[in-house]
């Protein structure tokens, strides 16, 4: 049986900006993907899709012990980690990725370029258009 916490966790992570889906600014983003509650999780399949966090000004790993992040503008980073600063240094245990109490086995960097980013809501036609994309990995919605 699921925890309270890791149900609470998982929660909070999937308000987050999912990969995928499209953001609403250009600029590098930092994908987080095999996800699981727990280092020693027994995977049946490829896990959950975890948030893609940005945009970044840069990212940077050290020996695979620690991965350093510096947000564009320090107001972006408060939704993912509830503070407006600029630099982060996310842990990697196991060989997993620690973000929001969840583990992570793969993550990737990508630019988002401004014509794959989120289309302003229309106000001037009857009919509004579709905000599709195809992207890196699957289609955007």
């Amino acid at each position: 049986m699921q925890a309270l916490a890791d149900i609470e966790t998982e929660a909070a992570n999937s308000t987050l900006q999912q990969y995928g889906s499209k953001p609403k600014k250009p600029g590098l983003y930092l994908e987080l993907s095999h996800g699981r509650r727990d280092p020693r999780e027994q995977m049946s399949g490829w896990g959950f899709d975890g948030p893609a966090i940005g945009p970044l000004k840069w990212y940077h790993t050290t020996y695979v012990s620690d991965i350093k992040i510096e947000f564009e503008n320090a107001a972006d980073a408060v939704e993912y980690f509830c503070v407006s600063q600029a630099f982060f240094e996310l842990p990697v245990e196991a060989g997993l990725l620690v973000f929001g109490g969840m583990y992570y086995g793969d993550w990737t960097v990508y630019y988002i370029s401004p014509e794959d980013c989120e289309w302003a809501t229309d106000t001037f036609r009857e009919t509004t258009r579709e905000n599709n994309v195809i992207a890196h990995r699957k289609l955007l919605l």
